[in-house]
């Protein structure tokens, strides 16, 4: 049996778990933070697509708020490379939201070790700069 090959992130994002969970599934706020087409059908067997379609999957869990589960595979993995799983936990933290995401399966190490780096330089930061935006203009323009 050929190993697993995984990675594991506990992450502070700086917004409730409903935020969070709303800009890694809304279209529209994945666009705001993360630029480009995605797609998240809010059901299990729903489609999951990020990145104008760089990673397809589909929705394995949905919890709004809670919990968000589903396959990843990036385009330029071979066709007959079984996608990798990502399960991410939302839990209020003082500062927002920890979130802890686990993906798995990947086909070899280097690829893990790309896809962590890539889950903080594409999605998580990007996102925490997106809630740190919106804080900033709030406090300029309250309402």
């Amino acid at each position: 049996m050929a190993e697993k090959f995984k990675i594991k992130l506990d992450y502070i994002v700086y917004a409730e778990p409903m935020q969070v969970f709303e800009a890694l599934t809304d279209t529209g706020i994945i666009g705001a933070w993360g630029g480009g087409i995605s797609i998240v059908e809010p059901t299990v067997g729903g489609l999951f697509e990020y990145f104008d379609g760089w990673v397809k999957g589909e929705v394995l869990a949905y919890d709004h708020g809670k919990f968000l589960s589903f396959t990843w595979s990036p385009e330029e993995w071979p066709k007959r490379t079984k996608p990798s799983k990502v399960e991410i936990r939302f839990v209020k933290n003082p500062a927002g939201t920890a979130l802890v995401i686990e993906h798995s399966d990947f086909p070899s190490q280097e690829e893990a070790t790309k896809h962590e780096n890539g889950w903080i330089d594409f999605v998580l930061d990007p996102m925490n700069d997106y809630f740190t935006l919106l804080k900033e203009e709030a406090e300029i323009n309250p309402k």
